[in-house]
């Protein structure tokens, strides 16, 4: 649970603050006998600053870089070396290209890079740029580094950054007071007496069983919750989902077959 919350406080929004206060708590939230209600504190942490599909987190722009970036990778010329990755991120901060520098930072794992090494490469970048919440971040991950072994949400924003993006709310966070934990945890204990079926829309098939994948967290449909969200002005699956939202950018589309798949039966 612990390293769910740290990791969730990156995944779900873009304050540097939340996640530092996440992160400074972390060695207590690790004990095996840690109260719920420290738990529930961090989860009200995250959840008190606008998450990455509001307007106000400046999220939209960081999902859409990285649906370009996966894409980029995907079109990619070469071999996703640790050279051609790393001259990527260099270049994408060099040229404030916010596409490649996530892309090379993603393509860092395909180079079989590991989690650590990756940041202490950018922490090297961001004291070369003297980019203080690129710092921050990846300082953020490496305090808590055994916990990130396999998570480079941090990184990913780390290298956004770098290369121009913004959000709003990275030096902002939103106290959490006692009351708000005790109320909590009492309503969820109250719900638990009468236990509900999990949501159709919370099993995405990816990371449970289901088929609703609206909430996956993959680039493709986090994108289009942020434009379902323009839209409606909040995120309800009672919503429809309708096409415009599925963005296809970056994507290179075959017009034609190629000459050894013949022709298209009829």
């Amino acid at each position: 649970m612990a390293r769910r919350l740290l990791i969730g406080s990156a995944e779900d929004g873009h304050s540097i603050e939340v996640m530092e206060g996440v992160v400074g708590n972390f060695p207590q939230l690790v004990l095996a006998r840690v109260d719920i209600l420290y738990l529930a504190a961090e989860a009200l942490r995250i959840c008190k600053m606008p998450n990455w599909w509001h307007p106000l987190s400046g999220g939209k722009d960081y999902i859409y870089s990285g649906l370009l970036a996966e894409r980029k990778l995907l079109h990619f010329d070469g071999h996703h070396t640790l050279e051609n990755m790393t001259r990527m991120i260099e270049v994408g901060i060099a040229e404030q290209d916010t596409v490649s520098a996530i892309a090379g930072v993603i393509g860092l794992s395909h180079a079989r890079l590991s989690a650590t090494r990756q940041a202490e490469f950018l922490a090297g970048m961001a004291a070369k740029t003297t980019h203080s919440l690129a710092q921050r971040l990846v300082e953020i991950h490496l305090r808590a580094k055994s916990a990130l072994s396999s998570d480079n949400n941090f990184l990913c924003q780390a290298a956004w950054m770098m290369a121009g993006g913004y959000s709003p709310v990275a030096d902002r966070s939103e106290p959490v007071f006692a009351t708000d934990v005790f109320d909590l945890v009492d309503t969820a204990r109250e719900r638990w007496k009468n236990p509900q079926p999990i949501p159709r829309w919370c099993c995405d098939g990816l990371h449970s069983a289901g088929d609703d994948v609206r909430f996956m967290g993959v680039w493709f449909h986090m994108y289009a919750a942020c434009l379902a969200f323009e839209r409606y002005g909040r995120l309800d699956p009672q919503d429809n989902w309708i096409p415009k939202f599925y963005c296809y950018d970056g994507l290179t589309i075959a017009t034609e077959l190629p000459p050894s798949m013949g022709e298209i039966p009829p």
